[in-house]
């Protein structure tokens, strides 16, 4: 799986079109059988992934979530768990991602660049 991250507008999907995928490829319903899914960021603000949906979307090509943790801390209680729980999310799918890309102004910058993904790893110990 590949988990690209990156503000609002920074070109996530542009990236993603490159990778050879097309918007019809794209969705933002983890139960979807698309390959990519989109807007991760605001699956979470819906509630946390129970571990079948984390599952399922581990299998899926792509992953895409706006980076919500940076600029200015929220007064509100709730804005500031869902974007902590934004941050532990991608932090459990960028460990377990055989790639993580991060969009800055655009430009893809790998993050992560790991050929053999975690499972496969597992498997040979």
């Amino acid at each position: 799986m590949i988990l690209v991250i990156g503000g609002i507008a920074s070109g996530k999907r542009t990236y993603v079109r490159s990778l050879g995928y097309d918007d019809a490829q794209m969705d933002s319903d983890p139960s979807s059988d698309r390959p990519v899914l989109l807007e991760l960021d605001e699956l979470l603000r819906a509630g946390a992934l129970d571990s079948q949906t984390t599952k399922a979307l581990l299998r899926k090509d792509v992953i895409v979530c706006c980076e919500v943790g940076q600029g200015v801390v929220p007064m509100d209680a709730g804005e500031r768990a869902w974007r902590e729980l934004v941050g532990r999310t991608c932090a459990l799918f960028a460990e377990q991602a055989e790639k993580v890309v991060r969009l800055v102004c655009g430009i893809p910058v790998v993050i992560k660049d790991d050929p053999v993904p975690v499972s496969q790893k597992e498997a040979c110990s």
